[in-house]
């Protein structure tokens, strides 16, 4: 082996020597690097991942708006060609809710039903009160577009700038008495989306076509052949009614007797439901008391006078409308629904020939009565005078010249309604009066006597009867577009139509 040889080997053997003999210093040390190594990998990472993180929840934050927006400007569905967007329909929507709650609020507390949860309970045997209130909704908002579409037509135009402003401000004030917010206040009552500039143009909308409505309806005046006629043929309906009543109800037990059930007891809640022979006993001793009421109704009985037929109790409606019945009839009607005895007299039937009254009437809602009736002697104490002033100062213009017809006594405030039931009143006399409780002061013209009750009933049913078919007429046209399925009142009745259809197919045919 030469020397170069030699040395290179050696050299080689070194080298692996150093590779493989490590003392225990550069053993740690080699560690600590490889750890080193592995924190910044695994730093790294858990950098990366949060950033990845972040920018989710960054995103997440960031689409609050951008959802809100998206579902206001959602499109419920198409009416007639119109896109309905979020804001509109949940106006029109709780227009309809609100309404309904308005006026049978008092029917819904007595069946014991929470307006607060009214939406999910049953409106009937098909519907939910929220699936009544959508149909309502989209109902209103054909109304809306088609009578739009019949002001365009005929150029019908009117200044609506101080109802709104009159609306805006009762807004408000009901804000202030609900100790809320404006914003919280519209989104509570119209919408979650709602707000004073989001539905300022629905409300517009909404205003116009009611001053249009009243134009149009007011064209539907029938003629007196036309009521004389509609009398006749449902007499039963305008006719009134004096009769006497009582009401003997059962004395229901409220503990078991010796009639009771077998294990029968007193619940928790201190309620007890009698037996079917409980309840029997309790109407037996009830008939008795009937009976005898019965002799004495004519002249003990609760007086009922100029009852509609449409008023008069259902459990005895029939009995009292019965065209054979006659003064002095008397019965006794069992209502099994309430453990009672409905112990009825009739007295009479007839037309009600109650007079009536025409009178002018301006309101405001300053107390302005005595500067107004001093303008009108001032313009010569003229019924057209009175007109002009109307014009300039009423805020209810929604007849012509303030003309207002078959008013009954009863039906004016205060001393307004004394003043004008005065035997002495002619026509062309005026008075001021400013009702403290709605703080308006109504400025009265006489015009005269009107005709009688009876008549003005009947005209206004048929005045109502021409704009429902008006609206019925311009409406039908109108196609409802929900392809994504959010009127849920639709594929609803769509079901049960079907089923009742499959009902008639599969029932037997009487023989």
């Amino acid at each position: 082996m030469s020397d170069k040889t030699e040395s290179a080997v050696q050299t080689e053997n070194s080298e692996q020597t150093e590779k493989t003999v490590k003392t225990h210093y550069d053993m740690k040390m080699e560690k600590r690097k490889a750890a080193q190594k592995r924190e910044k990998r695994e730093q790294a990472i858990w950098k990366c991942a949060g950033i990845v993180i972040l920018i989710a929840i960054i995103a997440f934050i960031a689409s609050f708006p951008i959802r809100k927006y998206m579902a206001m400007n959602e499109t419920v569905c198409t009416i007639g060609g119109r896109a309905i967007g979020r804001v509109e329909f949940d106006y029109n929507y709780n227009l309809v809710k609100n309404s309904y709650i308005n006026n049978y609020s008092s029917v819904l507390s007595y069946y014991g039903m929470d307006v607060n949860e009214i939406e999910n309970q049953m409106y009937d045997d098909t519907l939910t009160f929220r699936q009544y209130f959508e149909k309502g909704a989209v109902e209103r908002i054909k109304q809306t577009i088609a009578l739009n579409a019949e002001m365009a037509n005929e150029g019908y135009t009117k200044d609506i700038t101080e109802l709104y402003e009159e609306y805006a401000q009762t807004m408000r004030d009901g804000a202030k008495e609900a100790g809320m917010s404006l914003g919280a206040y519209y989104k509570q009552s119209l919408g979650d989306y709602a707000s004073e500039r989001r539905i300022e143009k629905f409300v517009k909308e909404s205003l116009l076509v009611a001053e249009f409505s009243d134009y149009k309806q007011n064209g539907f005046e029938p003629t007196d052949e036309e009521i004389d006629a509609r009398y006749t043929e449902d007499a039963d309906d305008y006719d009134v009614f004096d009769y006497k009543m009582v009401r003997i109800d059962a004395e229901l037990p409220d503990a078991p007797t010796e009639l009771a059930d077998e294990g029968a007891a007193v619940a928790e809640d201190g309620s007890y439901t009698p037996s079917e022979a409980e309840v029997a006993a309790a109407m037996e001793e009830a008939r008795k008391l009937a009976d005898e009421a019965e002799t004495t109704i004519m002249t003990d009985g609760e007086v009922h006078e100029a009852e509609r037929g449409s008023v008069v109790n259902y459990q005895i409606r029939n009995w009292i409308l019965d065209p054979s019945r006659k003064e002095g009839d008397t019965t006794i009607v069992e209502s099994e629904t309430t453990n009672s005895y409905y112990v009825a007299g009739f007295v009479s039937r007839y037309k009600d020939e109650n007079p009536t009254l025409s009178l002018r009437i301006i309101s405001t809602k300053e107390d302005n009565g005595a500067q107004i009736l001093s303008e009108f002697a001032q313009a010569g104490s003229s019924e057209e005078a009175f007109i002009a002033l109307y014009d300039q100062y009423s805020q209810d213009q929604t007849t012509e010249g303030g003309l207002y017809e078959g008013i009954t006594g009863g039906a004016l405030p205060g001393d307004l309604g004394v003043w004008a039931n005065d035997s002495a009143r002619v026509a062309g006399d005026v008075t001021s009066y400013f009702d403290e409780t709605a703080t308006i002061t109504y400025v009265a013209y006489y015009v005269g006597a009107g005709k009688p009750s009876w008549y003005y009933t009947i005209k206004n049913i048929l005045m109502s009867e021409g704009m429902d078919n008006y609206l019925a007429g311009i409406t039908e046209p109108l196609t409802v577009e929900d392809p994504k399925g959010n009127l849920e009142y639709i594929s609803v009745e769509e079901a049960h139509q079907l089923l009742q259809q499959m009902e008639e197919l599969y029932t037997p045919a009487d023989e």
